[in-house]
């Protein structure tokens, strides 16, 4: 019987989460759409191109509201399952809180999952092949940039790249090189320049050798420097940390920690990774409670606007508690878990006085 129970309560949170995701993507589909329609006529991006990259960049935007989306998936299945005495009838029978707690965390986990897919497939993918769209239709080429340029340090070198090409290919260039003392005794200038994991090799640099008596310039064909980046490495880089899978973050703090490079940014980004499906699945648990209580006798309607409000405040405080975690000196995997663990953690106090 508790099979049966199981599969019915899983499905409705499934179908019901099926349809908001559905409402959520058509929104988050005309926003993207708008967002690019004015630059309609730049080089051959046009109105086909905008419709595929809308596409492609839909499996991000859905990763980042997801938990939200669950939590009103959820709401909306229980709240009709409990407006139906359905859930009354079951705990009638004798099935207990913490095992209908089970069934309805079925769903969740299977949510969980989706939403690793996602986050670690989908969205990654989608946002690097929508960025390499957009960028060869409007300007001819796949170049990855960032605000004032992307700043490295290696081998005990400082770069500075205005942006980044498929393969290793860099457009843009400074290079400079300090003693120990931090007195500069290089500094390279080139427009053309490319990686390919043991050295950097320079087209057509303006070199400049500084001493502290004078200075000598050169500008050779080509010069090669011992600066071992990786042109995936470089690729990661110019890439938001939210919009990286989690093997993408963690070789990437690898190198910033190999170079002694803060990389809390990117610790954080990769702990949220690691806990939102775990905030899925509770967030979807969460929901349980609600149909014993005030959403019993209340509208869909209700129940989308009392979703949307308890997902909108969950929304904020886990975007606070990370954003201000590294400006107080919280260790990144406490910033990025301490509002699902509280959550989980009032979810099982409020489902034990329950039973």
């Amino acid at each position: 019987m508790m099979l049966i129970i199981d599969r019915y309560i899983a499905r409705a949170i499934l179908a019901a989460t099926g349809m908001v995701v559905a409402v959520i993507a058509a929104l988050l589909s005309l926003m993207l759409f708008i967002g690019e329609v004015n630059n309609i006529g730049q080089g051959s991006w046009g109105l086909a191109k905008i419709l595929v990259w809308c596409v492609l960049m839909l499996p991000a935007r859905i990763y980042f509201v997801l938990p939200v989306v669950s939590l009103l998936g959820a709401l909306l299945a229980l709240g009709a399952l409990a407006a139906g005495s359905e859930l009354v009838v079951i705990r009638s029978a004798g099935v207990s809180m913490k095992r209908l707690a089970v069934s309805v965390g079925i769903a969740g986990f299977i949510l969980a999952v989706i939403t690793v897919v996602l986050g670690e497939l989908a969205a990654p993918i989608g946002v690097q092949n929508a960025t390499m769209l957009r960028d060869k239709a409007r300007h001819g080429e796949a170049g990855r940039s960032v605000d004032n340029g992307l700043w490295l340090r290696n081998s005990g070198y400082v770069l500075r790249i205005d942006s980044v090409l498929p393969g290793g290919r860099i457009k843009g260039l400074d290079v400079y090189r300090l003693n120990k003392d931090g007195q500069l005794q290089l500094a390279v200038a080139a427009d053309r320049a490319h990686v390919d994991g043991q050295k950097l090799i320079v087209d057509q640099p303006r070199i400049t050798h500084l001493t502290l008596k004078h200075s000598r310039t050169e500008s050779p064909p080509q010069m090669s420097l011992p600066i071992a980046i990786k042109p995936d490495v470089l690729e990661l880089a110019v890439t938001q940390p939210d919009e990286l899978s989690s093997y993408g973050l963690w070789q990437y703090i690898n190198y910033l920690d190999a170079n002694d490079i803060n990389a809390d940014d990117y610790k954080l980004a990769l702990w949220r990774n690691i806990i939102t499906p775990f905030t899925v699945w509770v967030l979807v648990i969460f929901a349980l409670p609600f149909a014993f209580g005030s959403l019993r006798s209340a509208s869909a309607g209700q129940r989308l606007f009392m979703g949307g409000l308890i997902g909108l405040l969950f929304f904020l405080v886990n975007e606070i508690v990370a954003s201000t975690g590294p400006v107080y000196g919280i260790p990144p995997w406490i910033a990025a878990s301490l509002p699902t663990v509280l959550l989980a953690g009032g979810t099982g106090y409020w489902m034990h006085r329950l039973n």
